[in-house]
């Protein structure tokens, strides 16, 4: 079979292609898309297939499985330990057992490549090994999974900076990725029904902005108990875009919409919200940032609309139109008076 020395991070490791039996290799329980899950269950029933039954209960799965009956079999190689736990490739491996399953007597499905990690290789390495594999994997690793992984590197040794560097981002995007993915393990995954459905996996992309967004954070300040409601609000549907998680701040500074948003909705919040500000209406959001940009219209800007009489008279327009609005709004704003006096 196979060899080649890979250099991990200055440590060389070198690895071994070798094949392997689908059923001879034991999957890993603390992979990221089923760590959660398994970590509620008890040691002794944190098996090779619990492990399996999980992976297989999720929809990409059963997509890898059909792609790898249409292949013909397994072409990219898993990675493997030296006592054949899996380290990279749970899923392949998962989908394979189920093609066997179905097709028993083809050998394409009875066996697959893995390259082999030697007896002795640090812990670290592995991980920094696996780190390497999914930032340059083409399909790469869900936010939430990639998160996971970060947290592990960090729990494994690592310091943030260090992390952040593998992953080509900021110390505080390693940080904030870390606490997004501790949120939804602490309080947003214990309520769900079923925290194994990769549906809410999806939702990690909300928690990070709940991390990341600064006016949100002061409000955590204030409002202790401002994560837990954030989880159920986003587990009801109430905050089900990253726009809506975005726009909660204004929504916070109010009692009364934070009042209507746990009690009709999110639209409830904002149209509440709406009445008190005239600037959150959407046709004097649009008046507000037409006004904005005149105001800061360039020189070079101003040239072209007086050489050019289509842009002044674009502007001319705009001025007769609105002393004409401003006008019919005095007049019936007099007439209302009037009527009251009388």
């Amino acid at each position: 079979m196979a060899k080649y020395a890979r250099n991990i991070q200055g440590a060389k490791v070198e690895l071994e292609l070798i094949e392997v039996d689908p059923d001879a290799v034991i999957l890993d329980p603390t992979n990221p898309r089923v760590g959660f899950s398994i970590r509620q269950l008890q040691p002794a029933e944190t098996s090779d297939a619990a492990c399996a039954l999980l992976l297989t209960s999720q929809e990409d799965t059963e997509a890898l499985k059909r792609s790898i009956i249409l292949s013909g079999g397994v072409q990219e190689p898993i990675y493997v330990r030296h006592d054949r736990t899996v380290a990279e490739g749970n899923r392949r491996v998962v989908a394979l057992r189920a093609a066997r399953e179905e097709f028993p007597q083809n050998p394409a499905f009875s066996s697959m490549p893995a390259w082999l990690i030697p007896e002795g290789t640090p812990e670290e390495a592995v991980q920094d090994l696996l780190n390497e594999i999914h930032l340059g994997s083409v399909r790469g690793w869900a936010p939430y999974e990639k998160a996971l992984q970060m947290r592990a590197l960090v729990k494994g040794g690592l310091i943030e900076a260090e992390v952040a560097e593998r992953y080509r981002m900021t110390t505080n995007d390693v940080r904030q990725h870390i606490e997004a993915a501790n949120l939804m393990d602490r309080l947003y995954f214990p309520i769900a029904s079923d925290p194994t459905d990769a549906e809410h996996r999806t939702k990690f992309s909300y928690f990070l902005e709940f991390s990341k967004n600064g006016r949100i954070q002061r409000h955590r300040q204030t409002m202790e108990n401002l994560p837990e409601r954030f989880a159920h609000w986003v587990m009801d549907g109430r905050v089900d875009t990253g726009m809506k998680v975005r726009k909660l701040p204004k929504i916070l500074d109010a009692d009364e919409a934070v009042r209507l948003l746990e009690i009709e909705g999110f639209d409830a919040a904002e149209e509440y919200l709406a009445a008190k500000n005239p600037r959150e209406q959407e046709f004097y959001l649009l008046m507000e940032r037409t006004r904005q940009r005149l105001a800061d219209m360039s020189v070079s800007e101003m040239m072209e609309a007086a050489r050019g009489s289509d842009r002044l008279e674009v502007l001319e327009n705009l001025r007769e139109t609105l002393d004409d609005v401003l006008d019919n709004v005095r007049r019936v704003g007099t007439r209302k008076a009037r009527g009251r006096r009388a």
